[in-house]
């Protein structure tokens, strides 16, 4: 079995069979509230380069930042497919620095076809 199919079949067993979505309807309830944090430099720097490019503020680009990691951390499904996602990428990743990204992408292909 390919690490890909692993990946797969390794998620599959850990997600539960029935989960209710996260309720972000509340999230916007209230008023506005202060959040302070510190940053290294550079990450800062990245943060608002990242918004910029997407058309974003710092601001919006954060708050949608932070939305994101709570519905991943707190909906099973949407963990997984973030976790998957990341995964895969991080495989193409190594196989793109090693040379063999064709390979690699032909063998993600044919999980999926499987899937």
């Amino acid at each position: 079995m390919s690490r890909f199919a692993e990946a797969i079949e390794a998620a599959r067993h850990g997600a539960p069979a029935e989960q209710a979505p996260v309720d972000t309807s509340s999230w916007h309830d209230g008023p506005e509230v202060q959040l302070s944090v510190r940053l290294p430099e550079g990450l800062r720097s990245r943060v608002a380069s990242t918004a910029k490019a997407q058309g974003l503020t710092v601001t919006a680009f954060v708050e949608r930042s932070l939305q994101r990691a709570v519905a991943e951390a707190n909906d099973s499904f949407v963990g997984l497919a973030a976790d998957l996602a990341r995964n895969v990428r991080a495989e193409l990743r190594s196989a793109i620095e090693a040379g063999a990204y064709r390979e690699a992408a032909s063998e993600v292909e044919r999980e999926e076809a499987w899937s």
